[in-house]
């Protein structure tokens, strides 16, 4: 490959026996690879290589490389077995394309024509069509909807495909027959009626060929009657223009006499008349000197007049630029001033932008540091965020052991109900005695109201309470103890300072604080934000007044520089006028050295012009002496030329007669010419031809035109004919014989034609029967081993018409119903395909076969089936694989690799496994 698609420099790729896998990344140009071999082959259509137009296909440039105007391909085939009817053991295949579209085809370097290129491959399973060349979109052209679609692989397989183009040939030849026939027969009905028609005329016209002859003959004699009669007439006028030039050539000798005598007096009345030209020539050019002399006069004092006005004008000048002066060095005052005014506005503009700048600079460090700030604050606030989360943590589990601590005491509570509640009705059964003994003991304090035996009664009153309360003390002691025992003291525990709600009181409080920092953190942040914001929008309008104050700097800056610029322009222009003053001076005082010296040239002109007037007087007298001399040579010349005269018009006569002897002579000539002429262009022949028998010719003239008249009337009784109606008949004539000839051969090739079609028909559909029925085996046992099992059926839809019909599958992978493949998921639609292409390899294997990523939709273990298949087959064909499968490229013996080591242009790489390696090393290859 040169300079097709990505392969801009000349790549050789060789595939070897067996199995070759061509990897590279998406988008590196292995299908390239496939278009390549498709466009060698033949290919036209661009949708078929991805390309919008044919010249897509030439490398169009890259950033580092420029775009190439030629495409080739080569494809070299190995012919030892004569698959291709090729005298050759290698066959090479070229294809060549040119940017401006024109297209080459070589055959081992012959020229070849794309039809020679296609016709060879047919049958062979090699083509851009056939087999050998499958695509994920031939898949889908395989299990398309359209059974007829399918029937190629069949064909092909068949070995029908050159029967099917000589047959489509023969039915194209019979139609063309059957056109011809009816055209011939169209055309012969048409050439017959000429046929008769001619037949009739050419008589007539025979006829009129003889009168014509006869008539020729007559005019020819009278032609002749005319051309002697010119002849005689032409010779007595040749006489009569000789003599007449004797007679002319004596009266020009008589002249060519007088002429000498005026000559000679007119070289003297020449001479005389040069020296008066002479005479007129020198007081003329005294004439103009004087006028000159006159002129130059005139101009020398009207330059003294102009240098008069000039120095009067260049004086005014002079005071003008003087007044000018003054104006210009006021205003250049005047601008010295403002240059002062704007400097010092100039300063105080930039100490404003000073002060601008450090309040900017003083803002954006404030900025600077509220941003520290706001950071430090954000990390101290996900420092308390952490913090946080851990409390949180703690008090997530502080809270389970309180849920759990409190489930444990619940329990025991539970546990010791009744001897709780038996302590409490004994606490109570003690209070109620108590409260008895008091009542008892109010009652005795009564008694003892009472003065008999106070004394006694106190005592014994006393002691038996004191018995009864330490008795009563005991029992509510112990019933208390034992209700205090019962009761339970866990909620102590959890209330005590170092008991588990207090820890997490704490916890609670601490994270209270965190978020109470964190929120003071927040609004420290809102408000260094907040503060940030407003310093912002005074940066920014100290900038804008910045921005202002630099503009208007500048702008002083350049109205101060206008005004400089102005000054220095007045300064300028004042030393300008200082210059034209210097040089208007000088001017002044060179026009009065001219105007001295003009004066003196005015007395220098005044003495020559005197000096003329004199010479002028003396050519004037010179000059009427020369006048007199001339006219009276004149008188005598004037007599010699009223003699020369008289001869002059005889000789005028003489010519006239001359001249007019030569012209009837001409007419007579061109009479003969025109005769001569018309009788060519009439009959063309030359006239010139009969003039031996002019002499010989006995009718006159008046009998010849009455025959003439007689053989006329016999043309005109004949009325129209057709003058090519002899050989207008004789090629009708050779036309009919033909086309009935024709008419014959075409019946009878139609004939042949009618039996060929049968016999290929018939031929090509017993080969298609026998083919089809060994595909249809073959599928059924390649599904079962492809799919473990399950059944794959064909059939013909239309079996009355094999060679028309369209051919359906059916599959049945295992564990499901026999439906059509268009039902099926997208794995099992390859599968099912690769059934087929074996299948079809079973019948007929194509030599070589492409197979582009038709296992991108098998699964690992069909992927593995498929290997095992390829590599029985690769034993009689050539497989090149592309794919991205690593277990479908352990399978193969040579490893093709694309790259694309410069973007946009692809290069090829090869390595050829030898036997001993192992799937390891190929793993090891495809991850490098």
């Amino acid at each position: 490959m040169f300079g097709f698609k990505s392969f801009a420099d000349k790549t050789e790729i060789e595939f070897t026996n067996g199995i070759s896998a061509l990897l590279g990344p998406n988008g590196c140009g292995k299908s390239n690879v496939v278009d390549a071999i498709k466009w060698v082959l033949g290919e036209q259509a661009t949708r078929s290589l991805r390309a919008e137009k044919m010249e897509d296909i030439i490398f169009n440039g890259t950033e580092d490389r420029k775009a190439l105007n030629v495409a080739e391909v080569t494809l070299t085939l190995e012919n030892d077995e004569d698959l291709v009817q090729v005298d050759a053991p290698e066959l090479s295949v070229k294809r060549r394309l040119f940017r401006s579209g024109e297209s080459e085809y070589y055959l081992n370097n012959t020229p070849v024509k794309l039809k020679e290129l296609r016709e060879l491959f047919l049958d062979t399973g090699i083509g851009k069509s056939a087999y050998s060349i499958m695509e994920q979109g031939k898949i889908d052209q395989i299990l398309s909807t359209k059974p007829e679609e399918r029937r190629y692989i069949f064909e092909e397989a068949a070995s029908i495909t050159k029967y099917k183009v000589k047959g489509q040939e023969a039915e194209r030849k019979l139609r063309r027959t059957d056109e011809n026939i009816r055209q011939v027969e169209s055309i012969l009905s048409e050439v017959k009626r000429s046929y008769d028609s001619l037949e009739k005329q050419a008589g007539k016209t025979e006829q009129y060929h003889t009168l014509r002859e006869q008539r020729f003959e007559l005019e020819r004699d009278l032609n002749l009657l005319k051309l002697r009669d010119y002849f005689e007439k032409k010779d007595k006028k040749t006489r009569n223009l000789e003599e007449v030039g004797k007679e002319r050539n004596g009266i020009k000798t008589t002249i060519d006499s007088i002429n000498e005598h005026l000559e000679e007096n007119l070289d003297q009345v020449n001479t005389m008349e040069n020296e008066l030209n002479d005479s007129n020539k020198r007081l003329y050019g005294l004439t103009i000197e004087k006028s000159n002399l006159s002129s130059q006069l005139s101009m020398i004092h009207e330059r003294v007049r102009e240098l008069e006005d000039k120095i009067q004008q260049d004086k005014a000048q002079e005071h003008a630029i003087n007044e000018k002066k003054s104006r210009l060095e006021k205003e250049r005052d005047e601008k010295q001033k403002q240059i002062q005014d704007y400097t010092k506005r100039l300063t105080e503009v930039g100490e404003n932008i000073d002060d601008f700048t450090q309040s900017i600079k003083t803002s954006e460090q404030r900025v600077s540091a509220n941003e520290k700030e706001e950071k430090r604050l954000e990390l101290e606030n996900l420092d308390y965020d952490v913090q946080m989360s851990n409390l949180q943590q703690d008090l997530q589990h502080l809270t389970d052991d309180i849920v759990h601590e409190l489930d444990e005491q619940l329990k025991k509570t539970s546990e010791n109900m009744d001897e709780q509640k038996e302590a409490r009705e004994l606490l109570l059964e003690s209070v109620q005695q108590l409260e008895k003994l008091i009542s008892r003991q109010r009652q005795n304090y009564d008694d003892l109201a009472s003065p008999a035996d106070q004394g006694e009664a106190i005592a014994g009153i006393l002691t038996r309470g004191l018995d009864e309360l330490s008795e009563i003390h005991g029992t509510i002691a112990e019933s208390f103890q034992r209700y205090s025992d019962a009761a339970p003291s866990f909620i102590e525990d959890f209330l005590a300072p170092e008991g588990i709600i207090t820890r997490k009181r704490e916890i609670d409080s601490r994270l209270l604080e965190l978020r109470n920092n964190i929120e003071n953190n927040r609004k420290l942040i809102t408000g260094l934000a907040e503060e940030n914001r407003s310093l912002q929008e005074k940066i920014r309008e100290y900038r804008g007044t910045l921005q202002e104050l630099l503009v208007n700097k500048e702008r002083m800056k350049g109205q101060k520089d206008a005004v400089q610029s102005e000054s220095d322009g007045i300064d300028q222009q004042i030393n300008e006028l200082d210059a034209r003053i210097l040089e208007n001076r000088q001017k002044i005082a060179e026009d009065e050295g001219r105007l001295k010296g003009l004066e003196g040239r005015i007395t220098e002109l005044k003495k020559d012009k005197d000096e003329l007037l004199k010479q002028e007087s003396s050519l004037q007298k010179e000059l009427q002496n020369l006048e007199k001399g001339i006219s009276s040579r004149n008188k005598d010349l004037s007599k010699k030329e009223k003699e020369l005269q008289k001869h002059m018009d005889q000789l005028g006569k003489v010519q006239a007669r001359h001249e007019t002897l030569q012209i009837e002579l001409t007419e007579i000539t061109t009479e003969m010419k025109n005769l001569y002429t018309n009788f060519r262009e009439r009959y063309s022949r030359d006239l010139s031809e009969f003039e031996d028998s002019i002499y010989e010719i006995q009718h006159d003239t008046k009998t010849i035109r009455e025959e003439i008249a007689s053989v006329k009337d016999r043309l005109k009784s004949l009325g129209s004919v057709n003058l090519m109606a002899i050989e207008e008949f004789a090629e009708v004539k050779e036309r009919f014989d033909f086309l009935n000839g024709q008419l014959e051969d075409l019946e009878t090739a139609k004939n042949d034609l009618q039996e060929v079609t049968t016999q290929i028909r018939d031929e090509s559909a017993r080969l298609f029967l026998e083919t089809y029925e060994q595909i249809k085996k073959n599928f059924h046992s390649m599904f079962r081993r492809l799919f473990g099992g399950g059944r794959g059926e064909l059939k013909l839809t239309d079996p009355e018409n094999v060679l028309e019909s369209g051919i359906e599958i059916f599959a049945q992978p295992p564990g499901k119903k026999l439906e059509n493949i268009t039902l099926l998921s997208g794995g099992e639609r390859s599968l099912t395909a690769v059934a087929m292409l074996f299948a079809t390899y079973m019948v007929k294997p194509s030599p070589f076969c492409l197979l582009d990523e038709i296992d991108a939709a098998l699964d690992e273990s069909n992927v593995g089936r498929f290997i095992n298949m390829l590599m029985e087959f690769a034993n009689t064909s050539q497989f090149i694989v592309i794919t991205h499968n690593k277990k479908t490229v352990a399978g193969a013996s040579t490893l093709l690799g694309i790259t694309m080591e410069e973007s946009g242009v692809s290069k090829a790489v090869s390595i050829r496994l030898g036997t001993g390696e192992t799937d390891e090393t190929v793993r090891g290859y495809l991850d490098r």
